[in-house]
């Protein structure tokens, strides 16, 4: 399928037969003060938004949850922590171990503009380069390994780092063999803002922000 925006064509190849889509949904959503996943967000709630967006590249959608109960409408496929309460390291870890596909698009529950294009532009990426373990956006000097791509074969260090207890997923990324990509390579080569697209959602205040953005 070839797609043109802001005046650039962009490819999107859809859909894929070789790669899992993992949806973290695992959070306590303390600061937010209801569950994030749940909420609206235009005519769907942001986990629906969020699988409808990754399985439009993927074969297959897993969402990690350890509140399974609350995703059963969408019918699709839940799986559990098995490092229960250890954050979005552990969500990934058991999201890798259930999927059996070398490459593995990842999406957080909490970005309202999560689009099919910016996702189909890291994962022409990353079939292109052999020995990459994963391709991770980098905006305004911040790495996003939560709207990513990753190789199953990382669940190795994954595994390092939460015996260790050490949560900090932006340190195990650091030591994996990334592409990181820039603000200007991710408009260039997906047509899209990924400002807008990387936004997320912790607070009220944010999912009022959304909110307006999306009616815009």
């Amino acid at each position: 399928m070839v797609k043109r925006m802001s005046g650039q064509t962009v490819v999107v190849n859809l859909p894929s037969v070789s790669v899992t889509g993992i949806v973290l949904a695992g959070g306590a959503s303390r600061r937010m003060g209801r569950n994030k996943a749940l909420l609206p967000m235009g005519e769907a709630s942001m986990i629906e938004r969020a699988v409808q967006a990754i399985g439009k590249v993927s074969s297959r959608v897993i969402i990690s949850t350890n509140d399974p109960k609350s995703y059963h409408f969408l019918g699709v496929e839940c799986v559990l922590d098995i490092h229960a309460g250890k954050g979005p390291m552990a969500g990934l870890y058991a999201a890798l171990g259930a999927s059996n596909t070398p490459w593995n698009v990842v999406a957080a529950c909490d970005m309202p503009f999560i689009h099919e294009q910016f996702l189909q532009g890291l994962l022409n990426l990353a079939i292109t380069k052999d020995t990459v373990e994963a391709v991770i956006p980098v905006v305004q000097g911040r790495m996003h390994p939560l709207l990513a791509v990753y190789r199953r074969e990382v669940m190795t260090s994954l595994e390092r780092k939460l015996q260790a207890e050490q949560y900090r997923m932006v340190e195990w990324v650091e030591e994996l063999k990334a592409v990181y990509v820039n603000e200007e390579q991710l408009e260039h080569m997906t047509g899209l803002d990924p400002r807008k697209v990387l936004f997320n959602m912790n607070t009220p205040d944010d999912y009022e922000t959304a909110r307006g953005i999306s009616s815009s």
